[in-house]
């Protein structure tokens, strides 16, 4: 109790040297402001914008930007992070080595380095739009050079499906998969409680799925997609899916570094499953790849989960640094923010807690999946 009165005096005293602090300058601690326009430029938005937007929907575009590579990163690094742990336990002398240098090599350079060496040292290095890298180079009916995949120092643009009249058609399809896709899953669940055996229910779930997209697919008299494909016209890239440098950039240099970091903790915990289990699984007849996922990964995920968890959080932080590169991230608008309105406390405060809900929400799906996994011993 004395020592939540201390804390409790002191969080007040901050709190009273703050308004005083601002009342004298005329400032009193107000969120008027994200009404008002924010007469800034993003040159990276995933949603409409422009410089007469406000600043909670400049706030808005920073957050978007910051939840989609941290999204992302997490997915990729998790599968690059299982490839080079596994590559670590491999009997393969090469394939273990590689993987051994990669993870040595990543985990000790800071990321922004990292981060700076792949910007400068390799993306602003790429030929410029019009001597682009093109891969299976292509003319349009209008002259312009095309391709499936374009690369350059201006970004990387690939050929990316757009949607058709018959799109609305097939997102009824895509339901009733997706109807099928949990039928599927709670009947497995249930035979396997009746019969003790695992059936696979991920494999199966997500076949069934895929089986309903591909007859609905074939079914349409018009495709629901269109493939667009790149090409260059001027000084950029048009068309097709255009991603920046920097968000390019970003976006591999944390699936290379949290993926040393996961490969590591993957490694961990195949190593904690005693080599009885491993033995046992053989002698069952179970050829590698079921006694990977039958019995050493099942026992090994209850070491795994907690420090990957640790390292989800550290991908959502780490995405701040792409103010290096120029990013513009949700710490980076705000940083721009606080030079348009000079609200630098309000706006601190607002960052703090988007990035503490992101970990906490993490935290709280991970300890939940933590909890799924772990050994019940009765």
């Amino acid at each position: 109790m004395i020592f939540a009165l201390v804390v409790i005096a002191f969080v007040g005293s901050l709190y009273h040297n703050l308004v005083s602090a601002l009342a004298r300058r005329g400032m009193m601690p107000s969120f008027t402001f994200l009404r008002l326009a924010g007469g800034i430029d993003i040159g990276e938005h995933l949603i409409p914008f422009s410089n007469i937007s406000s600043n909670a929907r400049a706030l808005l575009v920073g957050l978007i930007n910051t939840l989609s590579i941290s999204i992302l990163g997490i997915f990729f690094s998790t599968i690059l992070g299982i490839i080079v742990g596994l590559g670590r336990l491999s009997k393969n002398y090469m394939i273990r080595k590689f993987a051994t240098i990669y993870v040595e090599f990543i985990r000790n350079i800071p990321l922004l380095v990292l981060l700076l060496f792949w910007y400068r040292g390799v993306f602003m290095t790429l030929p410029n739009i019009k001597n682009a890298l093109i891969f299976h180079y292509m003319t349009t009916s209008d002259g312009y050079v095309s391709g499936l995949f374009i690369l350059s120092n201006r970004g990387t643009s690939i050929a990316w499906p757009r949607r058709t009249y018959t799109f609305s058609l097939y997102l009824w399809i895509l339901v009733i998969g997706m109807v099928i896709f949990f039928i599927v899953a709670n009947l497995l669940i249930l035979k396997g409680r009746r019969t003790k055996r695992p059936h696979m229910i991920t494999l199966w779930t997500f076949f069934s799925f895929l089986c309903v997209a591909l007859v609905g697919w074939l079914l349409l008299r018009n495709s629901p997609f269109i493939l667009e494909y790149p090409y260059i016209k001027g000084f950029d890239a048009t068309g097709g899916l255009h991603l920046s440098t920097e968000y390019v950039c970003l976006f591999s240099g944390l699936i290379m570094y949290t993926a040393a970091y996961i490969g590591e903790i993957v490694r961990a915990g195949i190593q904690s499953v005693s080599k009885g289990q491993i033995e046992a699984a053989r002698s069952l007849g179970l050829n590698e790849f079921q006694t990977i996922r039958l019995v050493v990964f099942p026992q090994a995920l209850r070491v795994i989960i907690p420090p990957l968890t640790s390292s989800y959080l550290g991908v959502t932080k780490n995405t701040s640094l792409g103010v290096a590169i120029g990013y513009p991230d949700l710490f980076s608008v705000t940083g721009t923010l606080i030079n348009q309105t000079g609200r630098a406390v309000e706006l601190i405060l607002i960052v703090m807690g988007l990035y503490l809900s992101f970990s906490l929400i993490t935290a709280l799906f991970m300890n939940w999946y933590n909890r799924k996994v772990r050994l019940v011993e009765d």
